[in-house]
């Protein structure tokens, strides 16, 4: 079976080219020290693709939302800023804050479900997984909403593209989200690695003291398994490139030029690149003077785009748009 690679006007060769440079660079980076690895992608490329996300979304799909869905969702999602704030500022404990915010995401998949038309059954099952979860493990919610979360970008695709494009589109990145995780998870290039030099002596190497905190982004309390923990690392390399490079190639393609009513005035894109680029640079130096305040500062950047990606994803698998009032 011949499958061919998605061609986005001429820009397919050079996202390929990016993809295949930053998954050379993740994966040597992770082998050799893959903690030092996520806190420098994290600091550097972190705030920039929450950006890039809410502006892809807020392109895509506010539009075609009725003012009262969104200020449903806007309502919850600003509630789980508000509680990690609140844990960052130590007003709430962890026991509470985690099932508050789990609670709150159970109740983004509930909206969603009540607006969708197809797979509605999928929504409330959905959120009272997070209200299971809310309740009865909240770490374990947590860590798997974490990995999930990295597979994001296939959902905004799958529901851009149709066809036979979609098909491309999706085996092609089954290559960066699963398989090199994958084998990086089976330790393949670590071995590998080790035939060449001692890389045992580097692994726990760390920067802006940040130590072995990042651990626990991706894993339980007290697992120390760098293999599982370089996978993850690298599998949020991919979801950058695909929400930093990708996904705005994909919308600038679909929507011919033609930009849809937003609720946010973006400016160009070039403007808004060069702006992130600088609120990069500056992210990235709060990061290098306090690890731990600036990523409590980003816990709530990434909260804000991470759940708006749930109510938004079911209601695109549940042609719930559709039942929308387009706003003008």
């Amino acid at each position: 079976m011949h499958v061919s690679f998605p061609s986005i006007d001429r820009a397919h060769a050079g996202l390929v080219a990016v993809w295949i440079a930053v998954a050379a660079v993740s994966v040597a980076a992770v082998v050799i020290a893959p903690l030092a690895a996520f806190v420098l992608m994290i600091s550097a490329f972190g705030l920039p693709h929450v950006l890039y996300e809410l502006r892809y979304v807020d392109e895509r799909f506010s539009s075609r939302t009725s003012t009262p869905l969104l200020g449903i969702i806007g309502g919850l999602v600003g509630a789980i800023a508000l509680a990690r704030i609140a844990n960052s500022m130590h007003w709430l404990t962890s026991d509470w804050f985690v099932p508050i915010e789990f609670g709150l995401g159970a109740a983004l998949a509930f909206t969603a479900a009540a607006f969708m038309r197809k797979n509605r059954a999928l929504g409330a099952v959905i959120g009272i997984a997070f209200a299971l979860g809310a309740t009865y493990w909240p770490i374990e919610t947590f860590l798997i909403w974490a990995w999930l979360h990295n597979l994001t970008p296939m959902g905004f695709v799958a529901e851009i593209t149709e066809g036979e494009e979609r098909r491309r589109w999706l085996f092609w990145l089954g290559l960066p989200f699963f398989v090199l995780p994958g084998l990086v998870a089976a330790g393949v290039f670590h071995d590998a690695a080790a035939l060449i030099f001692p890389i045992a002596e580097t692994q726990a190497l760390s920067v802006f003291d940040a130590g072995d905190r990042p651990l626990l982004s991706f894993l339980p309390p007290g697992s120390s398994d760098l293999h599982l923990f370089s996978a993850a690392v690298v599998a949020q390399a991919m979801h950058y490139v695909a929400v930093i490079v990708m996904m705005p190639m994909l919308l600038k393609a679909k929507q011919g030029g033609v930009r849809a009513p937003t609720v946010v005035p973006w400016p160009s894109w070039r403007v808004f690149a060069m702006g992130v680029a600088g609120i990069a640079i500056v992210a990235f130096g709060i990061y290098a003077i306090s690890y731990t305040d600036a990523r409590a500062g980003y816990a709530v950047a990434a909260a804000i785009h991470a759940w708006i990606e749930l109510p938004v994803l079911l209601l695109a698998l549940g042609q719930g748009f559709a039942l929308t009032t387009v706003r003008r």
